[in-house]
C-alpha cells in the first residue's frame, strides 16, 4: 500500500512540475472544417466561382498596374509573362490556381489551353474587334475545373504592352479546382432560418 502511495504521489509531482505546451488548435481546426462533406448545390458552386473569380481578376489588374509603372523593359517582359510575381504565387498557392494572362497571339499559338478557354478567348476578341464590351466568363470543364475569364480594360494598356496588340485586348484566365471551390463556400453562411 506504501508503494502504491509513493508511486502515486511521485507520478503527481511529477505531472504538476511539468511544463506542458499549449498547442494552437485554431488552424488545425479551420483545416478540418475544410475536409467536412458540404451539401452545396452547383447554384452555390457558380456563384462562388463568380465571387472568387472576380475578386481575384480585379486583385491581378490592380496588382499588374502598380508592378508596370516605371521598370525595366526586361522586368516588363517578366511581368507579362506572370515570372515572379508575388499576388500570384500566393494566390495559386492559397487556392491551386493556375493564372494566366491572354491575347490576340494566344489564339492561334497557344497550344496548352483549353478547348472552352480557346473558344471564349475568340469570342472576345472577336467582340474587341468590334469595339463592343465584354464581360467575365465562367466555362465548365470537365467534372472538376473552371475556367473564369475577365477581360482587362484596354485602357490599362496590358494588351499594347504585352501582346504588342493595337486593339488593347488581353484577359486573366483563372483556372480554378472544382474542389478548392467547395472549400472556400462556408455552408454556415448558406443556411435558412
Amino acid at each position: 500500500m506504501k508503494n502504491i502511495l509513493i508511486i502515486a504521489s511521485v507520478l503527481l509531482i511529477n505531472m504538476s512540475c511539468s511544463n506542458m505546451e499549449r498547442l494552437d488548435t485554431t488552424q488545425i481546426k479551420d483545416e478540418m472544417e475544410g475536409y467536412k462533406i458540404k451539401r452545396v448545390s452547383p447554384t452555390q458552386i457558380t456563384y462562388q466561382v463568380e465571387t472568387l473569380g472576380s475578386e481575384i481578376s480585379q486583385a491581378l489588374t490592380k496588382d499588374f498596374e502598380k508592378q508596370m509603372k516605371g521598370i525595366s523593359k526586361a522586368r516588363g517582359e517578366e511581368i507579362c509573362q506572370l515570372k515572379d510575381i508575388s499576388l500570384i504565387d500566393s494566390l495559386s498557392k492559397a487556392y491551386g490556381l493556375k493564372i494566366r494572362l491572354l491575347g490576340q497571339p494566344d489564339i492561334g499559338s497557344n497550344n496548352s489551353l483549353y478547348v472552352k478557354e480557346k473558344e471564349v478567348l475568340e469570342a472576345y476578341a472577336d467582340n474587341a474587334s468590334k469595339k463592343l464590351s465584354m464581360s467575365d466568363n465562367i466555362q465548365k470543364i470537365g467534372d472538376s475545373l473552371f475556367v473564369y475569364t475577365s477581360p482587362i480594360p484596354a485602357n490599362k494598356g496590358v494588351g499594347k504592352l504585352c501582346f504588342s496588340d493595337d486593339s488593347g485586348f488581353a484577359i486573366w484566365s483563372i483556372i480554378i479546382k472544382k474542389s478548392e471551390v467547395v472549400k472556400s463556400i462556408d455552408t454556415r453562411k448558406l443556411k435558412v432560418k
